[in-house]
């Protein structure tokens, strides 16, 4: 797994990253509700946008779950392609 974090008052409060799983690469994200108020930050949005750079040198596939509309938004806008339902890939 390779992952970026982040920290609020020195807490980590979020993480953005890629996970080996099988044939594949898993893209997730997970992050608390102290974080919730600067997720459209400009910092924010730069992590997620180098957390591409995982996505680009995993070596195969690499698949990510839209758990609602903002999600499927944002997959969209990075380069994520819609596979089927809450799915989407990166197929490089």
């Amino acid at each position: 797994m390779r992952a970026l974090v982040a920290e609020v008052d020195g807490k980590v409060e979020g993480v953005v990253g890629v996970k080996r799983d099988r044939d594949h690469g898993l893209y997730f994200s997970d992050f608390t509700d102290a974080l919730k108020p600067y997720l459209d930050s400009l910092i924010i949005l730069r992590a997620i946008k180098a957390s591409m750079t995982l996505v680009e040198e995993y070596k195969g596939p690499v698949f990510a779950i839209a758990t609602d509309a903002e999600a499927c938004r944002l997959l969209h806008r990075l380069g994520f392609t819609h596979l089927d339902g809450e799915w989407y890939g990166w197929l490089n």
